[in-house]
């Protein structure tokens, strides 16, 4: 039998986090599908209301996760990054199982507030990642870690559009809350962090290292990116269902919506895995701007398809140039971030997250009613194109250009 090879510390920790991360991310969108079913059964009855409470409950989350972000990961600086993950892990259990025994529409609404408020998972396990692995691995580990969250995006709704129907929306939510049970225990018992606590005189304030962070200009205007970096998807997931209504298909639109994000996300994936490839040869800079231009570029033809096999494929598309986008500008991050100020860099960065996923859709959605569904693509589309500019004219690398380690360790995997 082959013998299979030992992980170092770094690894062990990467695989458990991305894939605690995995199961975390997929329980956190089995709830997506069938939400606007629940505001109906806690007692809200005309559409437009569904609709405008199911908007409320998104938007609140984000809202939440774009004001406490940045203090998580201030705080992860000061005490750790694991137990600010253990943390979120824990605050999404309680929240997303209470969200099941949810009697009032409102309770829900605060439920989902104190979901943003405590959970941001996303940017602790992104220091958590990036601190503890090699400098000449971080591209790849960041890349793995995204692959992670794109995977789940595809497998949550599917599970979750399964599981409502099948054992009830309540019970749904447990086996959510049940979810990120399992995530906890993975990082508490698989995850090792050698971290040193720094001493009064290095610790700043919690303010103070968020000022310190967006001192450095380069790291600020890496953060501002990632909320365009983020839009893409969001600004035109409500536009999809009304293009695929347009198409005589056989399949319903909610399905071949659903398709169509998943080739999104599976294709995504892939290009977050090769991402760290591209990065060590181009440099990640050049990396950053060629994925976004690609993106700009595939987001437009969209706008053309006219049948669901088109819209499946332009999406794959799209995805094999944005996948690479969020992971390659988080290496920027991680290069220019203050030496143990990592996390408060990456909240920062998860705040821009937030509000891209609370704006973006609404923005996607004006769009389309004043111009019409396909204007949203070319919109997008246009953005992604100048942000690409953007990258050029304002983005520079930590080091001059790809590390020649970098590039000799990729060429070993």
């Amino acid at each position: 039998m082959p013998r299979i090879p030992k992980l170092e510390p770094w690894e062990r920790n990467l695989y458990a986090v991305a894939t605690a991360q995995f199961i975390a991310l997929a329980g956190a969108n089995l709830v997506i599908p069938f939400m606007p079913f629940y505001v109906r059964d806690l007692g809200v009855e005309s559409d437009g209301a569904v609709a405008l409470w199911s908007g409320l409950l998104t938007t609140a989350t984000g809202v939440a996760l774009f004001v406490s972000s940045p203090l998580w990961g201030s705080l992860a600086d000061r005490y750790g990054r694991k137990p600010l993950l253990l943390r979120a892990y824990a605050g999404a259990m309680i929240t997303m199982t209470l969200q099941g025994v949810a009697t009032e529409v409102w309770g829900l609404l605060i439920l989902r507030l104190l979901q943003g408020a405590f959970v941001g998972t996303i940017p602790a396990a992104t220091a958590l990642v990036a601190s503890g692995t090699p400098r000449v691995r971080v591209a790849y580990a960041l890349g793995i870690l995204q692959m992670g969250l794109f995977l789940s995006q595809t497998v949550g709704p599917l599970v979750g559009g399964i599981l409502a129907p099948t054992i009830g929306i309540r019970p749904t939510f447990f086996f959510t809350g049940a979810l990120y049970s399992l995530s906890f225990l993975l990082v508490l018992t698989q995850v090792q962090e050698r971290f040193e606590r720094p001493g009064v005189s290095e610790r700043g304030s919690v303010l103070g290292n968020l000022r310190l962070v967006m001192a450095i200009r380069p790291l600020l205007v890496l953060i501002a990116l990632v909320f365009f970096l983020n839009c893409g998807a969001a600004f035109v997931r409500p536009v999809v269902p009304l293009l695929v209504e347009s198409f005589e298909s056989s399949i319903n639109a909610e399905t071949l919506s659903g398709i169509a994000f998943a080739s999104l996300a599976v294709s995504s994936a892939f290009a977050a895995l090769m991402a760290s490839r591209v990065s060590s040869r181009l440099g990640y800079r050049n990396a950053l701007a060629l994925a976004t231009f690609g993106a700009g570029a595939a987001y437009i033809p969209v706008a053309l398809a006219s049948n669901e096999l088109s819209l499946i494929v332009l999406f794959a598309f799209v995805g094999l140039f944005s996948g690479a986008m969020v992971p390659t500008a988080n290496v920027l991050i991680d290069g220019w971030a203050p030496s143990g100020r990592q996390a408060a860099a990456f909240g920062l960065a998860g705040s821009a997250l937030a509000l891209a996923i609370a704006v973006a859709p609404l923005t996607g959605g004006a769009v389309a009613a004043a111009f019409g569904t396909n204007a949203s693509f070319i919109v997008i589309g246009c953005v992604m194109l100048c942000v690409g500019l953007g990258v050029l004219a304002f983005v520079r690398e930590p080091n001059a250009g790809p590390d020649p380690l970098l590039v000799q360790a990729e060429a070993g995997d």
